[in-house]
């Protein structure tokens, strides 16, 4: 039987809820299929509500009994479907607090969505953003309804010697049967999706924080049993975070108590649940031998997003759902400067760009574009997105640009003097903002969080000699996107800079322009040499910029300019122009402009740029991004462009690279360092060893030296990919073996392994991942190993995109298979099917067919939205 078409949310709808939950009583009997949840609840009217009814959500609940007051329900008094509790009549006084009893049962175990409580292996774990609580119990779940909670948890002494939940621990003591019980209570009002429960047989190292105030904060690191070792990098880096919400907004934690929990399935990242972050393994558990500098960086950046949420996020939380960018915009933001601080500001800053563009930039321009905060929704978690996310994030850096540091600061201290203890929402930020700096008139910048699309600003410039004038013109258009035909112009803070002939700045008074009208002309005076502009510095504002640079004067930019963003943005550019022109079959790989090669060479010489921004500049355009350039995207010619060029770069310089990389093998001996020093030296030497491999069997045969000598698993990993993606078939497999046996007892760095092979760029590799998801490691139950095998193919883009359709129906046959298991991941995995409007006609005939597929399999209300939207169909 065909399933009803989901119907859409939308934000216009919203009304305040009629009850308000104002504390909430928890005692969970655990077992692993029959858990028993008995829930108390204070409930109140609100003032000025129409009373009638109160319906509480619930999915996947098994109902046992319920009460009002003390006083056993009847059948009449309520009704029960499979998603709601209905209290069909109120207490006669229910604008005064009236207490509702519900007693259910759940079943962990069958839990494969990892939303609500679920058992993964014998560890008992949470996730109820944004929806899961409604899978414990019944309740309003909704972000906007903010309670007290104290939890009860019974469980095994022997399987869960560890309980779990949000707050401060206030009683504990044992049962009879060989049962235990441990109580919580969480003194802050929070909405239902930051509730957490963990459970089980964990390992655990502890430290602690001394607040500016001199409280002392108790911190916890909790593993599986024998991973200890490899939560030290995660533990400092919740100290650094500590620290410098201190320094940075004087900020300090509120419990008694701060617990993180490594969870090896989890459909997230993290979650910052309030006192118990629950996190994806991936994300704490690090040591040199194992983990890449990549993977520490990550840790630190995702431990100090989730800390950060305890502000931005839990103590002052959204009003509603479309106001999700209020508290992840807000708080990536927050933790790309804690990164930037605690490391190098320009590479960091060029990470996060080049990021927007490979995630983020794709989705603005393909089928499901949506503003960060959108007006509708079909299934809320589609909307855990890079536009959410990291757009959301640049248009808070561009309040901070204009309000500047101090500013900005004022803003966020009036921001919780407002409305700590609240849910709100972005309109209500950028009050604060505005009140604390003197009315700042954010009007026009508010069409950021209503207008979807990435704007385009294209920059026109004259030097008037005789008058010592230079005129730039920057005018801007965005493309229209789903319902919103006509876009309004945007207030985009601009920064530019003007250099003369050696390099050096000239002087302006004004360094940042707002640009407001859709065309506008700046004069700046008294220019008295012609300059070169440097446009959009640090990436000020999140467009596509559009420049009448010659080749001449990119190499110039990318030699001189004093902002380091902007030397890699040159490289960057000059990558696209030559990769389009290879493409599109304009030129031959031997046509390609010495000047190109010339500015490499300069950069592989200059002693003075430090090795990180390097191995940026070295790296060329993502072929994802290039398929946006034009209205078809040329995925093939594309590819073989990227892969020509390299090997071009590769022989041009070889020498060169040769000689740098020797420099830094040497440089690099020694005891493993994480400074951003020994990081850059790290990233350049195996930038060009890629760079190499791909050109002979000399690259190769220094790419098995690496792997046989490596100190640290950085470089072991980078020889180990160098040797999949480029090595003979013969070196390839005998490598993966090597690894393999090294690694496969290790979920975490086993999935390198399975990723690596799921991006090799020949024809082979589908039957490659074919092979890899019959590996007795892979799971498919587990979302890491989702995300590494067939999220990571989805990146393959030659492959994924095969002329004969067969990665389309490849991976549409998995969506279907996982669709049952996780939606979550499965409409995940759907958005890997953006392109279909820019494909070429037979290959965007092949999609559809994959595309129908999965609608004919009548999919989850998550797979569907994303489904049916790629295929342009109306939903509700």
């Amino acid at each position: 039987m065909k399933k009803a078409q989901p119907k859409a949310i939308f934000l216009k709808d919203y009304q305040p809820p009629a009850f308000d939950i104002t504390d909430v009583h928890l005692t969970f009997n655990l077992h692993p299929t029959e858990t028993v949840v008995e829930t108390k609840l204070k409930i109140r009217a609100r003032s000025g509500k129409k009373k009638g009814t109160l319906v509480l959500n619930g999915e996947e609940l098994k109902f046992l009994e319920a009460a009002l007051d003390g006083q056993t329900l009847s059948e009449g008094d309520y009704s029960v479907g499979p998603d709601h509790f209905t209290l069909n009549r109120l207490p006669k006084k229910s604008n005064k607090s009236f207490e509702l009893s519900i007693k259910n049962v759940i079943n962990p175990q069958a839990n494969t969505a990892l939303d609500g409580l679920y058992l993964t292996g014998n560890l008992f774990c949470t996730q109820n953003e944004p929806e899961g609580f409604r899978r414990i119990t019944y309740f309003l779940d909704r972000p906007d309804v903010m309670a007290r909670y104290t939890t009860k948890i019974i469980a095994d002494k022997v399987t869960c010697p560890v309980m779990l939940s949000n707050g401060n621990p206030i009683a504990s003591g044992d049962l009879t049967g060989g049962r235990h019980f441990v109580e919580w209570h969480d003194p802050f009002p929070k909405p239902c999706y930051l509730y957490a429960l963990v459970a089980g047989d964990l390992g655990m190292i502890q430290d602690h924080f001394i607040t500016k105030s001199g409280r002392k904060i108790d911190l916890r690191i909790y593993c599986d049993q024998g991973a200890e070792s490899r939560c030290q990098h995660a533990m400092q880096s919740l100290r650094e975070s500590m620290k410098w919400d201190e320094d940075t907004f004087g900020l300090e934690y509120d419990l008694d108590i701060f617990m993180i929990v490594a969870v090896g399935a989890f459909n997230m990242g993290a979650m910052e649940n309030k006192g118990l972050n629950i996190f994806n393994s991936a994300f704490v558990l690090a040591d040199t031998k194992s983990a890449s500098d990549d993977d520490f960086n990550a840790i630190q950046g995702v431990i100090g997003h989730e800390y950060f949420h305890n502000w931005t996020g839990n103590r002052v939380t959204c009003r509603d759902w479309f106001q999700l960018t209020l508290k992840e915009g807000l708080t990536v933001f927050r933790d790309q400067e804690f990164t930037s601080d605690l490391g190098s500001r320009a590479v960091d800053r060029i990470h996060q760009v080049a990021r927007l563009r490979a995630a983020q930039f794709p989705e603005d321009q393909g089928p499901t574009a949506h503003p960060i905060r959108p007006a509708s929704y079909i299934e809320i978690n589609n909307f855990y997105t890079p536009t959410v996310y990291e757009k959301g994030a640049e248009v808070i850096r561009m309040a901070h640009t204009m309000l500047g540091p101090v500013g900005f600061r004022k803003g966020i201290d009036r921001y919780f003097k407002l409305y700590d203890g609240q849910a709100v929402t972005t309109d209500d930020f950028l009050h604060a903002l505005s009140v604390a700096n003197r009315g700042f008139d954010f009007t026009q910048f508010k069409r950021w969080y209503k207008q979807a699309g990435t704007p385009k600003l294209k920059a026109k410039w004259q030097w008037k000699k005789e008058r010592s004038v230079f005129e730039l013109t920057l005018e801007q258009s965005c493309a229209p996107t789903k319902g919103q035909p006509k876009k309004l112009p945007l207030h985009l803070p601009v920064r530019v800079g003007l250099l003369n002939r050696a390099g050096a700045e000239i002087p302006i008074k004004q360094d940042i322009l707002h640009v407001r009208k859709k065309k506008e002309t700046f004069v700046f005076k008294n220019v008295k040499e012609k300059p070169l502009p440097s446009l959009n510095r640090f990436f000020s504002a999140p467009v596509i910029l559009e420049t009448p640079y010659s080749f001449e004067e990119l190499a110039f930019l990318m030699a001189h300019d004093t902002d380091a963003f902007n030397r890699y943005e040159a490289s960057q550019v000059m990558g696209t122009k030559v990769l389009l022109d290879l493409a599109q079959k304009k030129i031959s790989p031997k046509q390609i402009p010495q000047d190109y090669f010339n500015a490499y060479a300069k950069l592989l010489r200059d002693s003075k740029i430090n090795e990180s921004l390097k191995a940026k500049a070295l790296s060329l355009p993502p072929e994802g991004v290039l398929h946006l350039e034009g209205k078809i995207a040329l995925i093939h010619p594309v590819h073989q462009a990227s892969l020509d060029l390299h090997r071009e770069l590769a022989h041009a310089l070889g020498r060169d690279m040769q000689d740098l990389y020797g420099d830094l093998d040497r440089k690099n001996q020694g005891p493993y360092c994480l400074d951003p020093r020994a990081v850059g030296i790290r990233a350049l030497k195996n930038k060009l060893l890629h760079y190499m491999a791909q050109s002979g069997p000399d690259g190769i045969a220094l790419a098995l030296k690496q792997y046989e000598t490596a100190q640290n698993f950085t470089d072991q990993l980078a020889a180990f990919q160098a040797l999949i993606w480029w090595g003979s078939e013969e070196e390839s497999d005998k490598i993966s073996r090597r690894f393999y046996d090294q690694w496969k007892h290790d979920n975490l760095t086993i999935q390198k392994w399975i990723s690596t092979h799921a991006l090799v760029p020949h024809v082979k590799a589908l039957n490659r991942v074919e092979k890899l998801e019959q590996d007795p490691v892979f799971d498919k139950k587990i979302p890491n190993f989702v995300r590494a095998l067939y999220g990571v193919f989805r990146q393959n883009h030659a492959q994924f995109h095969r002329l004969d359709g067969e990665g389309y129906q490849f991976i549409s046959d998995r969506i279907i298979q996982i669709d049952k298991i996780n939606p979550q991941m499965a409409s995940g995995l759907s958005k890997g099917f953006s392109l279909y409007h820019r494909l070429p006609l037979e290959l965007k005939k092949h999609m559809k067919g994959a595309l129908d597929k999965i609608l004919a399999a009548n999919p989850s209300k998550n797979t569907f939205e994303i489904v049916s939207k790629t295929l342009g169909k109306k939903n509700g």
